[in-house]
């Protein structure tokens, strides 16, 4: 390349909408109309759109990406994170690594600020994975009959607990989620723009558990019906609770709409052990020959890439106790030390490391629930001995990785 064709990399301007939405069309050919890309560009969720990167080429824009500002939840810490969402290039431009230098660029700027990672819903995953970027632990989507929901959850839902929830009780469901979220991994720290751009959907609807200024979980969801007198099927964008009893009476709930709702579909940890709970819940489909009961499907997450392994080991948190070395491939030989929740490292002046790992599957390791151990048995880590990844996963291992929101 030139230097004449040389790539430069600035912030977006509104004079350049028109560019960004003919670049979005051809990278996201999917039914939005231009006024809905154009909201996707100025008034996301989840950043202004000063957050908006272009490259150029020859003066002409080729590619765009946001890099938003956000904080999800990793063992207990609130992490920095640089969230990346709809990158795209134009058509006549691509085959030219045109995509490969912005994200490079935005990696750069995402560690300039002092991000640990950058995260994004992949398109197609492997072009990702060239550029280091790890797996998270996949998540499941269930279609389940209401009426499999435990009878006697249902039966708790009568005692007056659920109830509707009212505007004045926006402040409990935050305060609900963040509790929650902070015991989760990959869950966001939502900001107020993105409440507000949930609570306003005129579609969704919010039912809360607990006494007025108390609340300890919350539900909510939409219906659905593709015509009508159609089948309707309930939607659950979230359920979130404080303790089990009451988010077995927010199922409670969606179980009680049994007479008018077929079907409900909701998302799940894969470690979440609810679906057990539930007595024929394909009741209202049909499965095949292979497949007789047919629950749902499995549904792969985001990918990560952390930046500097000592810091990305620093700035989550841990459930555990205690020290680990580890030599990262082509980088960094560390010892962690992990003392009331938080870590700090070392450089290692041993060569010989408990585990040894590239920073790809490090990524997935910190930050994507992937456990050492299960790493080992892909062949993406060497383990010093059996006792050495033993005390690899009960440091490193957090819960299941489920985001309620993606960007």
């Amino acid at each position: 390349m030139t230097d004449r064709d040389a790539l430069t990399f600035r912030h977006a301007r509104e004079d350049d909408l028109d560019r960004l939405i003919e670049i979005h069309q051809s990278a996201f050919p999917d039914a939005r109309r231009h006024d809905a890309r154009r909201t996707n560009f100025l008034a996301n969720g989840f950043g202004s759109f000063n957050e908006l990167q272009i490259a150029q080429k020859n003066g002409l824009i080729v590619a765009h990406a946001f890099l938003f500002a956000l904080k999800a939840w990793f063992g207990g810490a609130p992490v920095g994170l640089g969230a990346i969402a709809s990158v795209g290039v134009a058509p006549e431009a691509r085959g030219q690594k045109i995509g490969s230098a912005l994200l490079n660029h935005l990696h750069a700027l995402s560690r300039e600020r002092g991000d640990a990672l950058t995260m994004l819903y992949a398109f197609r995953q492997g072009f990702y994975d060239r550029h280091g970027y790890g797996v998270v632990s996949p998540s499941r989507r269930l279609t389940v009959s209401p009426r499999a929901v435990p009878r006697t959850w249902v039966v708790d839902t009568q005692r007056g607990e659920l109830r509707r929830a009212g505007a004045e009780e926006r402040g409990e469901i935050v305060r609900v989620y963040e509790a929650v979220a902070a015991t989760s991994t990959g869950f966001l720290s939502r900001s107020e723009r993105l409440w507000e751009r949930r609570f306003i959907d005129e579609r969704r609807q919010w039912f809360v558990v607990g006494a007025p200024g108390k609340v300890t979980g919350y539900v909510a969801w939409k219906l659905r019906q593709s015509e009508p007198h159609a089948m309707t099927r309930l939607v659950v964008d979230e359920l979130v609770a404080e303790d089990d009893r009451t988010r077995r009476l927010l199922f409670g709930a969606i179980g009680a709409q049994g007479d008018q709702v077929t079907e409900f579909e909701i998302a799940l940890a894969d470690d979440d052990v609810v679906g057990r709970a539930f007595v024929d819940p394909d009741l209202a489909q049909f499965g095949t020959s292979d497949v007789e009961h047919p629950l749902g499907v499995i549904v792969g997450g985001p990918v990560l890439r952390i930046h500097e392994p000592a810091f990305a080991l620093e700035a989550r948190g841990y459930l555990e106790e205690g020290s680990l070395s580890i030599a990262v491939t082509g980088g960094a030989h560390v010892l962690l030390t992990v003392e009331r929740g938080r870590g700090t490292t070392r450089p290692l002046q041993d060569d010989r490391a408990d585990i040894a790992v590239d920073a790809r599957t490090l990524s997935s390791i910190l930050y994507g629930a992937l456990l050492p151990s299960d790493a080992a048995r892909l062949g993406w880590l060497e383990a010093r001995d059996h006792e050495a990844l033993l005390r690899a996963d009960s440091l490193l291992a957090l819960p299941s990785f489920f985001a309620l929101d993606s960007f």
